[in-house]
């Protein structure tokens, strides 16, 4: 090597020990500096692109790496880099074409998976993950990724095995606990179900709340032990549809222990359990000593004993009986049998893509002229209303009902009063089905863990009937299904 080379690999090596310690402006200078050589020009880019990458200048960042790959197209770190950025952005086109060009690569590889799984190709995710295993069989997360695409499939036992295999190596990873759960319900395994149903007390909801009693009262968990006269707080958690639907399981408690009962929910939800014999606050003050605490969704997995699952009451949903009246009134001049429609979930809700549908396919449901179509869907999905023109087929309430800070104060009594309600997985399927209000759910293909049980078990709403996917996101048969029926 001569003296010119050895300088500028001395340089490229610092260079390159500026970025590992994170100096990213000497690194820039350096690099900048030895980048008009031809020797160290593609070097050069690379490392100014990764710096912008640290930095989060994504398009200086594809500038370099174009530079790199205008010279030598087939350049695999410009590739495998400028196709991370893309993913970064979320332009999965874009980064799968630069991924392509790299057949034998790992993190390409995975990330070609990861890009199948985010765009629903599950069964292309699976082959990519598979890849990865091949090329490095102790890459974990290959498996964990595995898991997720197996479970997306209703592909259980595969799915159980994957994540099995990341939790040896992973043993403390309490997320995928929480998701194997999902697997053991999907094969009717509920008693592992609710083993591993117990690590969602990890993520951030319900985990904040059951730190606020925790470090208040200095309370144990309670995990069966006799309650003969104590008194126990359950701790409302997740989305108010699961605080309806699991709410029965305080009856059982009432039923089994004679012990005080007090249940700790948001403001908007306490004045649909008013009617119940429990104590039902929405702060922590003043309260006096209590014995235990307990998840709200704890409860059905502690009462599930000898393969035995307990269903609780329902019917508990508390009525205003001059509200009710005045809605009485206003649905009945509609002098045709009344049926409700809800069809969009939170659109936060990671899965929110499976389970809401597009209005436009009511279309022909609409055009049923016996029936008189009402709409209870509010805030986002309402505006599809007056986007498919469907306003003369479907009467729009919602910017007429729930106006105050309690949650479904009027849906209550609207419900109390139609003839049906057809609805995706929302809230709204639970709080039908506690009131006992007949209900058509539209389910996707691999649904909630509570509906895989509600369809081996049957044993959470008699008069909730569900039509489900046939096939992954095949909404058309459903509707064919439910045209049938009506």
């Amino acid at each position: 090597m001569n003296t010119d080379n050895a300088i500028l690999q001395e340089k490229v090596n610092r260079g390159i020990k500026c970025v590992e310690e994170n100096n990213f402006s000497q690194a820039t200078e350096i690099f900048e500096d030895i980048k008009l050589n031809k020797n160290t020009k593609n070097i050069s880019h690379l490392f100014l692109g990764i710096i912008c990458i640290k930095k989060k200048e994504n398009s200086e960042a594809k500038k370099n790496f174009k530079k790199i790959l205008n010279n030598d197209a087939k350049h695999p770190e410009a590739n495998l880099n400028l196709g991370l950025v893309y993913f970064a952005e979320k332009n999965y086109e874009r980064a799968e074409f630069f991924f392509n060009k790299l057949n034998k690569n790992l993190t390409a590889i995975y990330h070609l998976g990861l890009i199948n799984f985010y765009t629903k190709k599950f069964s292309d995710a699976i082959e990519s993950f598979e890849k990865c295993i091949e090329i490095d069989k102790n890459f974990i997360f290959s498996y964990l990724n595995l898991g997720h695409s197996n479970l997306r499939l209703k592909k259980f036992n595969d799915a159980i095995n994957n994540y099995k295999i990341f939790l040896e190596k992973k043993p403390n990873d309490n997320i995928s606990k929480f998701n194997l759960s999902w697997s053991y319900f999907g094969i009717s395994d509920l008693e592992n179900g609710f083993k591993f149903y117990e690590y969602r007390k990890e993520k951030t909801e319900p985990k904040e709340k059951t730190l606020e009693v925790k470090n208040k009262f200095n309370l144990n968990e309670w995990k069966g032990e006799n309650l003969t006269n104590k008194k126990i707080l359950i701790i409302s958690e997740q989305g108010i549809g699961d605080n309806i639907q699991f709410f029965r399981y305080l009856f059982c408690l009432k039923e089994n222990y004679q012990c005080e009962i007090i249940f700790y929910t948001d403001k908007k939800l306490k004045h649909l359990f008013e009617k119940s014999p429990f104590k039902i606050v929405t702060d922590l003050q003043n309260q006096e000593k209590i014995d235990y605490f307990q998840n709200l969704l704890s409860l059905p997995g502690i009462f599930y004993k000898n393969n035995k699952f307990i269903q609780g009451p329902i019917n508990y949903i508390n009525i205003d009986k001059e509200k009710n009246l005045i809605w009485e009134n206003k649905l009945k001049k509609f002098n045709k049998p009344i049926i409700a429609l809800n069809w969009q979930g939170n659109k936060d809700f990671l899965f929110d893509y499976e389970r809401s549908i597009n209005l436009n396919q009511f279309k022909n449901i609409l055009k049923i002229e016996k029936f008189k179509f009402i709409s209870l869907q509010k805030n986002f999905g309402s505006e599809q209303i007056s986007k498919y023109d469907l306003s003369s087929l479907i009467h729009d309430l919602s910017d007429k009902i729930d106006l105050n800070e309690n949650a479904f104060e009027d849906t209550i009594n609207i419900l109390n009063n139609i003839d049906l309600l057809i609805t995706t997985d929302t809230a709204l399927a639970h709080l039908a089905g506690t009131m006992g209000i007949k209900t058509y759910l539209l389910l996707s293909y691999n649904p909630e863990w509570r509906w895989l049980i509600e369809l081996k078990h049957k044993c959470f709403y008699p008069n909730l009937n569900i039509v489900q996917q046939k096939k992954f996101n095949d909404w058309d048969g459903v509707f064919l299904e439910l045209e049938k029926i009506l």
